[in-house]
């Protein structure tokens, strides 16, 4: 089996309901087992030729699978058309690309998948037999003959088997009579057939060898394993012939009925204590005198065509007239009898039934289609799904949620059933509806999963139009492709409306922060993309309103790391609007954002009174918080400590805070708010930091002073002020400047080791008699100007001849742009003059899609951890299931040539993938963070992987498509 796909996933039902016999002839057991090793090896050397290595990417997560890229094996059955035989769950019902490796001549092939059957465990792929260059062409007959599958056979499994190229596996067939092995609920599943069972110990990339006999001829297929015994299961070929020579004659409509049933084979004891009347067992024995049991119906689906007329336990007698206890004979009268009734005689308890059915079409029932929407993909719900969770075949399926459903909380395998209020029950509906929304609009959705389908569930979405397209696309089954229809443009961005809200209703006792609530507001943040480093798709802290006239919003970094993405404020616990990023701080753990007044209606929000007093340790504060269910909470405490921390760095580079004090309390409470004095006036931010460690991302909370964020609070407040007067709203610009280095304490004992004169000790001690450290440079941002004049080491004894001991006594100077250092450098002093660096205020506002990867140039974080920083654009994001993934694009990798052409930024990139045509191979030079050069080669594909850009644009983010070479 392919290494990512179901069938290697643990079994649970080994023969569960199995009593080891078999309906089949009672066949001679083989004892051939003593093929001498050359007659083997003379059959190995004839059909080798034919196996083949698969690559494929799953582009699209699509009915029971989800985007990965997988391998497999497969081999020639029809040299002259092309067609290699492999299985469903290789072939896959959804949209992917496949490639094909000759062992042989290791010749590299394009596949087109054209059959995967709607059931059983097998699907063809068609190649160009042009293509092959250095080989003859040779095909493996495939053979159903009773003497030539028997149990005691002697067999090879031959394929790619764990990753290898080329793995023969030997073994013996055991039973011919398994039941069709079970992969779990909401996967690929198999029925309505008998699978065959050796022991060969068959493993991930081995789904789709032949299973050979000695004559070289292919008498089952393989599918997959037990991973508790060492037993590998195959299918037998009988549907597959069929199927086949339907492909040799150019035929790819292959008749295929259903009832929506699911037969059992059950032994004659069994079906006795089922009610099996005598006279019906002697007619049955006299027809079938070699026969072991009967056919029984397990499952009918809800709504299918047996639904209400076939029951559960029905035992099969006749079909249109004639004794069957088979599955083949079963199969070979649904699928020539499409469209048409057929008569069933069966036993139901006590009673002889006979009942009429029409077949439906198998296909009908198989998802060809599905949406692109906000990220996700929706597809019908197909017969596959509706066999796991006894569910219609019928409505719209969530086969990955992506970014919209996923902020909904609506996850893989729900069922959609109402958008905006208005019934959903095909994909088409859904559509219709969707294209009525607005960008950004909230709506509610009512859906359900399919493990608890007895309890619907109602979310609010918010539509997603700017950062993903929405497009359908329905497959070829000539082609192979699934080409895509764009649906509708949007019709603009969402019309919030005017609410008014009352705040909450507080307690006496809660002394000050009955004050400050009313400036408290919840923030929730959306991103789409994992850029920047960030890793996640959702975080939610609490602000604080600084300007109620203006709506201007203090946050923290924690809640919004980075620009791109959807800002929400909640005031009151009742009104949601949206928030656009001004400012995010790149050293400090702090953010300022903008709402829209008019939207609040007469609703009473707070500026809150900023102190301009330090705290200090021992003082007394009131901490003034809301939790996340927007529930006030307020407590006194004391300021334990004021101290530098230090946070490790991430891996992705992300945003940390550095160069600051943070407030510590004692007994603080757990969530986000201020920390105030007596009065209500609000003296410190008390935020969530995010630290990094082998266990991955988590948070603490400090306090962090005003007096810190005042200076840039009240610079956008005036840049604001100023667009309110002339009446238009731009992006404020603030120009503040910084020391891009990343210092820490060292204590002055420390310090004179490291060269610090007696008379420097004695200017700090009189500077600042409460501290006896030094600021020592940690790291430079290697970006910078100044890390062409400072060093790693150097402590900073002063800044324009005044002492320092303070991360504040430098980064205070937010409009200086040239800093007078001194510095003791290798026990010397000396003057340096270090420019300031300006501030972004901003994160990253443009990102590159190719080849199913996320580009970007490199963020603050990258030059703060790296010294030497590569030339060329970040790798940040490679998706599963792509080309970039097949071809082993690594994220946190530059490109740094594509084609021979030197890419230094984003419009190089864009420049050269854009002359790369469609199904090409691209040679793409990287350098990782170990700064090891790779050099790949990777097929673009424009049909699925289309090349695009977001970036922003007059404060406002836009979704471009880029052209490519044809």
């Amino acid at each position: 089996m392919d290494d990512s796909s179901v069938a290697d996933e643990p079994i649970a039902d080994l023969d569960q309901g199995s009593t080891g016999m078999t309906d089949a002839p009672d066949v001679p057991i083989a004892l051939d087992g003593g093929h001498s090793a050359k007659a083997w090896e003379r059959t190995l050397n004839r059909i080798i030729p034919a196996i083949v290595s698969i690559k494929m990417i799953v582009v699209r997560a699509f009915d029971t699978d989800s985007q990965k890229s997988s391998q497999a094996s497969g081999f020639v059955v029809d040299r002259t058309n092309g067609l290699i035989l492999s299985n469903r769950h290789v072939v896959h019902p959804g949209p992917i690309l496949a490639e094909a490796i000759f062992n042989t001549s290791k010749e590299e092939i394009k596949l087109t998948p054209i059959y995967r059957d709607p059931v059983h465990d097998f699907g063809f792929f068609k190649f160009d037999p042009n293509d092959i260059k250095y080989m003859d062409l040779v095909e493996i007959p495939l053979v159903t003959a009773p003497e030539k599958v028997r149990i005691g056979v002697d067999i090879r499994v031959v394929g790619n088997d764990s990753g290898e190229r080329l793995s023969i596996l030997s073994g013996t067939l055991a039973r011919l009579d398994r039941k069709a092995p079970f992969y779990g609920m909401g996967k690929y599943n198999d029925w309505n057939t008998f699978y065959y069972q050796a022991a060969s110990m068959t493993s991930g990339g081995s789904s789709g060898s032949p299973v050979i006999n000695v004559d070289g001829e292919a008498i089952a297929l393989n599918a997959g394993g037990s991973t508790s015994a060492a037993s590998s299961f195959f299918l037998p070929l009988d549907r597959v012939v069929r199927v086949l020579e339907y492909l040799k004659s150019g035929d790819t409509h292959i008749p295929r009925g259903t009832l929506q049933t699911i037969f059992k084979f059950s032994p004659y004891d069994e079906v006795k204590r089922l009610g099996l009347k005598a006279e019906v067992e002697h007619e049955i024995r006299t027809a079938f005198p070699d026969g072991t049991g009967m056919l029984v119906v397990s499952q009918v689906v809800p709504k299918g065509p047996g639904d209400g007329v076939v029951e559960t336990g029905d035992i099969v007698i006749r079909v249109n007239g004639q004794l069957l206890t088979k599955f083949v004979p079963l199969e070979d009268f649904f699928d020539s009898s499409v469209g048409q009734m057929v008569k069933f005689s069966v036993q139901r308890g006590a009673e002889i039934k006979e009942y009429e059915v029409i077949v439906q079409d198998l296909h009908s029932i198989t998802p060809d289609r599905y949406v692109e929407i906000g990220g996700g993909i929706l597809n019908t719900v197909s017969y596959q799904m509706a066999h796991s969770y006894m569910v219609p075949a019928a409505g719209v399926f969530v086969a990955s949620a992506g970014y919209m459903l996923g902020m909904a909380g609506v996850a893989k395998k729900s069922c959609i059933t109402e958008l905006n209020n208005v019934p959903v029950p095909t994909l088409e509906k859904f559509v219709e509806v969707m294209e009525t929304l607005r960008d950004r609009e909230r709506v509610p959705m009512r859906f359900y999963h399919l493990s608890d389908i007895n309890k619907e569930r109602v979310s609010l979405v918010q539509v997603d139009r700017r950062w993903h397209g929405f497009n359908m696309a329905i497959r070829d089954q000539t082609s192979g492709l699934w080409n895509y229809t764009k649906m509708a443009p949007c019709i603009g961005p969402a019309i919030y409306e005017k609410h008014t809200a009352s705040h909450l209703a507080l307690d006496e006792n809660l002394g000050p922060g009955r004050d400050v609530i009313p400036s408290l507001i919840h923030i929730e943040f959306h991103m789409p993309f994992y850029i920047d480093g960030i890793a996640h798709s959702v975080s939610a802290g609490v602000g604080v309103v600084v300007d109620a006239e203006l709506g201007l919003v203090l946050g923290d970094r924690h809640t919004i790391p980075i620009t791109l993405g959807d800002v929400l404020l909640t005031f009151c616990n009742s009104i949601i609007i949206p928030g656009k990023i001004l400012f995010i701080h790149q050293v400090y753990n702090f953010v300022l954002l903008k709402y829209d007044v008019e939207l609040l209606g007469d609703t009473f929000v707070k500026s809150a009174v900023i102190s301009t007093k330090n705290l200090s340790q021992g003082d007394s504060v009131h901490m003034v918080c809301l939790s996340k269910a927007y529930q006030a909470l307020v407590r006194k405490t004391v300021v334990t400590n004021i101290r530098q921390f230090f946070v490790s760095e991430p891996m992705p580079p992300s945003f940390r805070a550095i160069n600051v004090e943070g407030i510590e309390l004692e007994n603080p409470l757990g969530t986000g708010g201020v920390l105030t004095d007596d009065s209500g006036h609000v003296q410190a931010l008390f935020a969530a930091h995010s630290k990094y460690s082998s266990k991955g991302k988590s948070e603490f909370f400090m306090g962090m002073p005003m007096s810190i964020m005042q200076p840039t609070i009240a610079k956008v407040r005036e840049a604001l002020l100023e667009m309110k007067a002339v009446g238009a709203y731009v992006q404020p610009s603030v120009e503040e400047y910084t020391l891009e280095a990343e210092m820490t304490y060292a204590q002055v004992a420390h310090a004179r080791v490291l060269g610090l004169s007696d008379p420097w000790v004695k200017k700090i001690e009189g500077s600042h008699a409460s501290r006896r450290n030094v600021l020592i440079v940690r790291r430079i941002t290697s970006s910078a100007e100044a890390a062409k004049l400072l060093k790693e080491g150097d402590m900073i004894l002063a800044v324009d001849d005044e002492p320092t001991t303070n991360y504040l006594d430098i980064l205070k100077r937010i409009d200086t742009k040239e800093l007078n250092l001194t510095v003791v450098r290798d026990k010397k002093e000396v003057e340096i003059k270090v420019p300031a660096s300006l501030m972004e205020i901003n994160t990253s506002e443009r990102i590159v899609g190719w080849s199913g990867a996320v580009f970007q140039m490199p963020h603050k974080a990258v030059y703060q951890q790296l010294k030497n920083v590569p030339e060329g654009v970040l790798c940040s994001v490679v998706y599963e299931g792509s080309p970039a993934q097949m071809y082993a694009l690594h994220p946190l990798s530059w490109v740094t040539e594509i084609n021979g052409e030197k890419i230094v930024n984003l419009d190089d990139l864009v420049a050269a993938v854009s002359k790369i045509p469609t199904d090409t191979f691209a040679r793409i030079k990287t350098i990782n963070f170990q700064r090891f050069v790779r050099v790949i080669a990777i097929r673009t594909n424009s049909h699925y992987f289309g090349t695009w850009q977001i970036k922003r644009e007059v404060g406002e983010w836009v979704l471009e498509t880029i052209n490519i070479s044809k």
